[in-house]
């Protein structure tokens, strides 16, 4: 689960940001829109920057009763871990591959229209007792940079209830505009690495060397090799053992 993280991370803050001018005051916009909703939903409302890599927190009735301190409002992360750390395992697995599949989702899409598409997420989180109690996470984003790369991100967390006919959907992806959920499923998570790749990187696994995989897969060394380095660049590592790492991790294989 971390190596599923550890990639998103990757992507998220490896994007070229270019802020300047009005987009600044962007940033100023946002608290105050991350603050009023932890105000109206008594939720717990985070900001995260990722060109600064940082997030801000504001805190609503829904941190009393998870029993969070809110001691720290603003961290250095762009991920609010004294809450993360409290979620199913499961559901935070899920979390960030749906994450992982809105924000290559975003890259497809005009900016403009981005702020129409979300993440809801059913989340299973562990109160000041210490027992499970759901949340509903929303994810969307604010703004972008310049060059178009996925800037200022709100997740929203609220409290959900049992109610007969009320129900949280437990991870999809739906355009406000429209009313339409997004298939979670284009693109996968799982496809980020070709069959090919998947099969080179197999073999890597294995301990076999380029020339062993290209007589093994009946291709040249040379295209053995350029499927290493597309492996090495998709999956953002610099060696084998870190892109099988990741690879294990994310459930590639």
């Amino acid at each position: 689960m971390e190596n599923v993280r550890k990639f998103l991370d990757s992507k998220l803050l490896s994007q070229s940001f270019k802020v300047s001018g009005e987009l600044e005051a962007q940033v100023t916009n946002a608290k105050l829109i991350a603050e009023l909703y932890a105000r109206l939903e008594n939720c717990i409302s985070v900001l995260s920057d990722m060109k600064a890599r940082k997030s801000y927190i504001y805190y609503g009735g829904v941190a009393d009763q998870l029993g969070l301190l809110k001691r720290k409002t603003e961290i250095n992360s762009i991920w609010e871990d004294e809450l993360l750390s409290r979620v199913h395992a499961e559901d935070l697995q899920k979390k960030y591959r749906l994450e992982f599949q809105f924000f290559q989702l975003l890259n497809t899409i005009d900016v403009t229209e981005r702020p129409d598409y979300r993440v809801v997420t059913k989340l299973r989180v562990r109160n000041k007792e210490g027992k499970h109690v759901l949340l509903e996470h929303r994810l969307l984003y604010l703004s972008s940079s310049e060059e178009g790369s996925a800037w200022l991100a709100l997740c929203l967390y609220n409290r959900v209830y049992d109610h007969p006919g009320f129900e949280i959907p437990k991870g999809v992806i739906l355009n406000t505009r429209t009313g339409t959920i997004v298939d979670p499923g284009e693109p996968s998570f799982s496809e980020i690495l070709s069959l090919r790749e998947k099969e080179v990187l197999q073999l890597i696994k294995l301990g076999r060397r380029s020339k062993e995989i290209a007589e093994k897969l009946s291709l040249s060394l040379h295209t053995v090799n350029r499927h290493r380095q597309n492996i090495f660049h998709k999956l953002n590592v610099t060696n084998a053992l870190e892109a099988c790492r990741v690879a294990d991790g994310a459930g590639l294989f």
